[in-house]
């Protein structure tokens, strides 16, 4: 009956996605909003911090450097809120290459004012070469945060405590992940090379947490432990959408498998298998929009260490859940999310038309492996949208699951997916 389900929720999403993908003929308009000359002078400030350069025009007829800053708040279950400051440099690798995208390079700083403290600084940067046929983009971090950890496998995470002197430990992790990636034909399908450096320190783990079965396995009977993880893999990634961070339009696929060995200078033997499913669809008006997604998390191996198990639950994995709540070797989810902007035509228009509203259902699963899955877990939610620019939303979400019947609500910037 699970398997049976969990089918069904793919041919569905899949038979959208076929009948959709022929209806879209034209790329979705960007401009988002109405021209009102009272109410940008009002959101000055925010755009010229923002994107200042990239309204220089005669800047960017030379195709120069331009950068963008931009401050951030979040808030999810379990963790309450965090604080962040962001900016990214976006340029040209070759300027007399007029078919050349710009490479780009963020970096983003977060705080959550926890006990212990939080702190992570992540840089993400893409470069693309020789005309767009090479990218080499990279992921490195460090993170100092609190982490809840609840076991693996259904029974043990179902309907827990969200209790910090039980289910807590303190995670110390630095990564270093460099991709290589070669067009193959298509201006948007590129596959590669990857390979990742990790390293966990795990201090002051909580009274759940040092008696769990998969934490003695890995640290013995000791109440701090460290893991390296080094490993090498294949990637694959078709992406048409327009803007990745709020697509209108278009379709992210990628697929990546990755195999960890302690030949190359780590300490910890396993593998993964990732893949992840986007599609966008504009319905009807200008301001209507069909989002789905489908992922896949897989991890394989006698020796996986339980803070790399796949994972459900947060404010982008599945929001009907507790960040990381379900844990086991296998993940799977599918959601459908329909998003709409308001369209006002009075005087008001102007600044109603900078709210919108999301609604979604959506169902996942975890199990040993891909082809047994252990349970069901449905959710459903709503949230509002507030337009502070052009494809820069402020989201308001609360989620429900039925399973655990915990609802939840988050604030952020961006789109879940």
């Amino acid at each position: 009956m699970k398997h049976s389900f969990i089918i069904t929720i793919y041919i569905l999403v899949a038979g959208i996605a076929t009948v959709f993908a022929q209806r879209q003929t034209a790329p979705v308009d960007s401009t988002l909003l109405q021209e009102n000359p009272a109410l940008d002078r009002l959101l000055q400030l925010q755009s010229d911090l923002s994107d200042f350069v990239f309204k220089d025009e005669e800047r960017l007829l030379h195709r120069n450097a331009s950068f963008r800053f931009l401050p951030s708040i979040r808030r999810t279950p379990g963790y309450g809120f965090s604080f962040g400051l962001g900016g990214a440099v976006s340029f040209y690798t070759d300027k007399t290459d007029l078919r050349l995208r710009r490479s780009e390079v963020p970096l983003a700083v977060s705080v959550a004012f926890t006990k212990p403290f939080s702190y992570q600084i992540a840089c993400e940067p893409t470069f693309y070469f020789a005309g767009n046929a090479l990218r080499l983009s990279a992921t490195i971090s460090y993170r100092d945060w609190l982490e809840y950890y609840f076991g693996v496998g259904y029974k043990t995470c179902h309907n827990p405590q969200y209790e910090k002197k039980r289910y807590t430990y303190e995670s110390a992790l630095t990564r270093f992940k460099p991709s290589l990636q070669f067009r193959m034909g298509n201006d948007n399908l590129y596959g590669g090379i990857v390979a990742e450096v990790w390293h966990e320190q795990i201090n002051n783990p909580e009274q759940f947490v040092v008696n769990d079965t998969h934490f003695r396995q890995l640290t013995g009977n000791t109440s701090r432990h460290s893991a390296t993880g080094t490993g090498a893999g294949l990637n694959i990634t078709y992406d048409s959408r327009d803007v990745p961070n709020d697509a209108y339009h278009g379709m992210l696929l990628s697929a990546e498998t990755m195999l960890y060995t302690t030949a190359l200078g780590g300490n910890t033997r396993y593998g993964t298998l990732t893949v992840d499913y986007r599609q966008y669809v504009r319905l009807g008006s200008r301001k209507q929009l069909l989002a789905w997604n489908i992922t896949s998390n897989n991890a394989f191996g006698n020796h996986v260490p339980f803070m790399r198990y796949a994972t459900i639950g947060g404010l982008n994995n599945f929001r009907g859940y507790y960040n990381y709540q379900y844990r086991d070797k296998s993940m799977l989810t599918a959601q459908v999310e329909y998003r709409y902007w308001l369209q006002v035509n009075s005087q008001w228009g102007v600044l109603l038309n900078r709210f919108g509203f999301a609604v979604w259902i959506g169902s996942g699963a975890i199990g040993t492996n891909p082809v047994r899955y252990e349970a069901l877990l449905p959710q459903a939610g709503a949230g509002v949208r507030f337009a502070l620019r052009d494809r820069l939303n402020f989201r308001f979400d609360v989620a429900h699951n039925p399973i655990d019947h915990d609802t939840m609500w988050y604030i952020s910037f961006s789109e879940s997916f």
